[in-house]
């Protein structure tokens, strides 16, 4: 059975009409081709659609569940040629972007909801890994753009845009606290040495410079293993506030206060990094625009 649109729409025309002479009007058709085009898919389906007993043909039984289907059909071919003209006129069809899991919380991934809304007919590749990787990703343009925390190393030889601050606090069980720390939050330069820090594998080299005189420090790739290790009292971590909201809520963890000033910030800068010289699509620009408008968290 190879049944064609023309047929189709010669079909629905002729039972929203009533006949097949206004049918043929409604297409600029003669009255017999339409006649024509329904008897052959009369033939070709096995059964009459309209009954002709009367002056004007009217839909059988299965002639209504057709026309549903066609109807249904019809809606489904016009849906794909508005998607295949508005690809034609896309600039991209498909995205390539990093994203480090350290600052992809809920409003990225709103943003990113929001370009499946706007942008249907784009085909988007997302990469998480750390910020490390995803900067060897950019520079071997395997990527588009990529959005993490990217020390000056990693920037060189790219673009990039900062885009917003990410809240950060060290943590650790109350048990750990008071196995080391006689219970107390506060944290002195010296017991903070004596403490095993886990930090994020990629980030070794910019929010922790001072604590390169910890006496034990773990460099851990996934971040929800490194809140994992903490709440089993292996050491303290650094972390998003946004990764550390659940066990904060439920006293699982405690935030941690360091007397000392220059370890005790708070926030981590994300950036956005691109090739050098790459012209961006308007879709990349659209994530550049909502990347950098949001507020720190």
């Amino acid at each position: 059975m190879n049944i064609k649109i023309e047929t189709l729409t010669s079909f629905i025309a002729a039972a929203e009409y009533g006949s097949f002479s206004a049918a043929a009007r409604q297409l600029n058709k003669t009255q017999a081709a339409v006649s024509l085009t329904i008897q052959n898919f009369e033939i070709d389906l096995g059964f009459q659609v309209f009954d002709r007993s009367s002056k004007c043909p009217r839909l059988t039984e299965k002639g209504e569940h057709v026309l549903k289907n066609a109807k249904i059909m019809m809606a489904q071919y016009q849906t794909f040629l508005e998607r295949s003209l508005s690809i034609y006129h896309m600039n991209d069809v498909k995205i390539k972007v990093g994203i480090d899991p350290l600052v992809c919380n809920d409003k990225i991934l709103s943003i990113i909801k929001e370009l499946s809304s706007d942008l249907p007919n784009i085909e988007l590749f997302i990469m998480q890994q750390n910020s490390k990787r995803l900067a060897e990703e950019i520079k071997a343009k395997n990527l588009d753009i990529a959005l993490g925390i990217f020390d000056h190393e990693n920037k060189m030889n790219l673009e990039y845009t900062q885009a917003f601050n990410i809240n950060v606090s060290w943590v650790a069980t109350q048990s750990y606290l008071d196995k080391f720390n006689d219970g107390a939050t506060t944290l002195s330069y010296q017991n903070f040495c004596q403490q095993r820090l886990l930090i994020p594998a990629s980030l070794d080299s910019l929010p922790f410079k001072e604590a390169k005189a910890a006496l034990q420090l773990w460099h851990v790739e996934d971040i929800h293993t490194i809140l994992s290790l903490c709440r089993e009292d292996i050491g303290i971590c650094c972390l998003p506030d946004f990764v550390l909201q659940h066990d904060l809520k439920n006293k699982l963890v405690q935030k941690l206060n360091l007397s000392f000033s220059k370890i005790t910030s708070n926030v981590w800068s994300a950036s956005l990094i691109y090739p050098i010289g790459s012209q961006l699509s308007p879709a990349i620009h659209w994530l550049q625009g909502q990347f950098t408008s949001i507020e720190s968290f």
